[in-house]
């Protein structure tokens, strides 16, 4: 019997989800949900789109799970609707694609999305919340915090740390040992070698510290 869940989003990544969900998961979506100020349209999908601020009555977290589904265009929203859900008490379940090169010793959180093909090496700690795009390779013993982005053929060199609500751009790297501060923004393509700073973006290889987003946490592409 599979279990149900809900998809918290209505956006591009919501409608992925809900695809990954129904062909390679033991889930089934039942419906989607969003604050009740943004909601625009009835369905998706061919479900229902539900006012989050009562999901609890119509969906009751002890028979529903939820994935919380937000992109990357505003960051700490990613970490916003994340502990809307978790003050609702509903288990923030995970999705491993198949595909997906993981190890026994891996430790994870709730939440995360690890797309095919991305290889995460042994001794890896988790946080919840985190995106990992496709073809991206985690070195061994990295760690990683919270509501962070991943694109799409990324890398990290071992012994790596990343805080939380960053962004790294598609095929951006690392090398060993690099600290990735809380709300670093790594444009696509860029090579760091160094630590970097609290709420700062970065361009180039070697990169280069080109501005500071302090007030917003908003990410500009």
């Amino acid at each position: 019997m599979s279990k149900k869940i809900i998809i918290y989003g209505a956006g591009p990544l919501a409608e992925l989800m809900h695809y990954h969900f129904t062909e390679e998961s033991e889930y089934e979506v039942v419906a989607f949900c969003l604050d009740e100020a943004f909601i625009t349209q009835a369905t998706l999908c061919d479900l229902p789109i539900v006012p989050f601020e009562t999901i609890e009555t119509t969906h009751p977290e002890k028979e529903y799970d939820m994935f919380v589904a937000i992109g990357y265009s505003y960051m700490r929203n990613r970490k916003l609707m994340f502990d809307k859900a978790k003050v609702k008490n509903y288990t923030l379940v995970n999705f491993i694609s198949p595909a997906a090169g993981i190890r026994d010793n891996l430790i994870i959180g709730e939440n995360n999305l690890i797309q095919a093909r991305v290889e995460i090496e042994p001794f890896a700690k988790i946080g919840n919340n985190n995106i990992f795009w496709t073809n991206s390779i985690l070195g061994h013993h990295f760690t990683i915090g919270d509501h962070n982005y991943i694109a799409g053929s990324c890398g990290f060199g071992g012994y790596c740390t990343m805080g939380n609500c960053c962004f790294m751009g598609n095929a951006a790297v690392t090398a060993n040992t690099v600290v990735i501060a809380d709300e670093t923004y790594m444009v696509a393509g860029a090579v760091i070698l160094r630590d970097t700073e609290v709420a700062s973006r970065y361009h180039g290889n070697p990169s280069k510290l080109i501005s500071r987003h302090p007030d917003t946490g908003i990410i500009i592409l």
